[in-house]
């Protein structure tokens, strides 16, 4: 779990450990894929994994420029306020970045004071 996230949360605001190293996402990656071929083959095999992939990035994207862009839109202010409460508030709230969704789900959203 340390290098998965503990890194990251250890220096949140260092560019180059915002996602995770090719020792580990690899690793996931290949499991993933065998996971999703128990359930698909083929061109659909290849469709649901190549969504998967590309949703990851687009989510470590956002990850990235939570951490180190000036958020003008309301929604993306409340995004990065939710992630960096998670870093520098309670780091066992907030794991939400691209929605709060997960927090309310799984129990882990930051109550308001």
């Amino acid at each position: 779990h340390f290098i998965w996230h503990g890194v990251h949360h250890d220096h949140p605001n260092d560019r180059l450990r915002l996602v995770m190293p090719p020792s580990v996402s690899i690793p996931l990656a290949y499991g993933f894929y065998s996971l999703f071929a128990l359930a698909f083959a083929g061109p659909v095999l290849m469709a649901v994994f190549g969504g998967f992939i590309v949703g990851y990035v687009i989510y470590d994207t956002l990850h990235y420029a939570l951490h180190h862009y000036a958020w003008q839109q309301p929604l993306f202010k409340k995004l990065k306020v939710h992630h960096m409460q998670h870093h520098f508030v309670n780091g066992n709230t907030g794991y939400g970045v691209s929605s709060p969704l997960w927090d309310w789900i799984m129990g882990t959203r930051r109550m308001a004071p």
